[in-house]
């Protein structure tokens, strides 16, 4: 597949998906949204990809919509109080990450904002340097947030810091968002791409199977119960004891070498 405004690699079983508009932050065109729905549609049902990777290239992570370029999707005030307008791409994207069997880690290496802040929060992981830094800024341009952030950001740092963030539209940097757990890892920028790659590495490692249940039991339990909680767990841990991966655990252990999961 060939791309024009990111860059999409699949190798050892990580997918990376770069943003790739250095010179303007990685801020999104609606071409840009395209290619990286489809490249996160491709990462998300290929059987060869455990663990996905966004990151942006240059200073910047994304910087949201690019008004300038027309990245935002056009609403006629018309009928914007007759019809509820629909954005495909973000609608699309917010499905696929919440959907998708495998984990995602996002590289955080500077601005975060808008829909950018919000395709972070889809993320299982944040990793940042720390130059890194989120603001939503919807406040400020008269919009509301988007990708389902006032789903994650809430459930990430509590009701009270995300009504603070949303509302006033300013900016939390990488020591802080550490410190509210919007972030898992702070690392100086020289060092953001080996411990991206790491904790990349140290999930494609890790049995597919058992991580793609216990994500869907992570993401199911945001907004299930206690009792369908228990039920799941129950199940998926049935359904994984029975497959191969689950017998290679117990026996490398034993043997003293590191596990080899075929993902079956």
């Amino acid at each position: 597949m060939s791309y024009e405004e990111i860059i999409y690699n699949k190798a050892d079983q990580i997918a990376t998906i770069t943003f790739n508009r250095p010179d303007q932050l990685n801020a999104l065109t609606q071409n840009m949204r395209g290619e990286i729905l489809e490249a996160t549609q491709d990462a998300s049902a290929d059987d060869d990809v455990r663990v996905l990777v966004l990151q942006g290239a240059g200073r910047g992570f994304c910087a949201g919509a690019d008004l300038a370029a027309g990245g935002r999707s056009k609403v006629d005030p018309e009928a914007a109080n007759s019809k509820l307008p629909r954005d495909g791409f973000q609608e699309a994207f917010a499905r696929v990450m919440w959907d998708m069997p495998k984990p995602a880690v996002a590289a955080i290496n500077g601005p975060t904002a808008g829909l950018g802040f919000g395709m972070a929060l889809s993320c299982d992981i944040r990793i940042a340097s720390t130059q890194g830094k989120f603001a939503s800024a919807f406040s400020r341009i008269s919009l509301v947030p988007e990708a389902c952030m006032t789903f994650y950001l809430p459930r990430i740092v509590g009701l009270a810091r995300a009504a603070e963030i949303l509302y006033t539209g300013r900016q939390v940097w990488a020591e802080e968002a550490l410190g509210m757990g919007l972030v898992n890892q702070v690392v100086e920028p020289d060092n953001l791409e080996g411990a991206v790659a790491e904790m990349a590495r140290t999930l494609a490692d890790a049995a597919p199977i058992a991580i793609q249940l216990t994500r869907r039991e992570l993401y199911r339990g945001l907004e299930g119960t206690f009792g369908s909680q228990l039920e799941m767990e129950l199940f998926h841990q049935k359904f994984a004891g029975q497959s191969l991966d689950a017998r290679e655990g117990p026996r490398a252990f034993m043997e003293k070498r590191a596990p080899e999961f075929q993902g079956r």
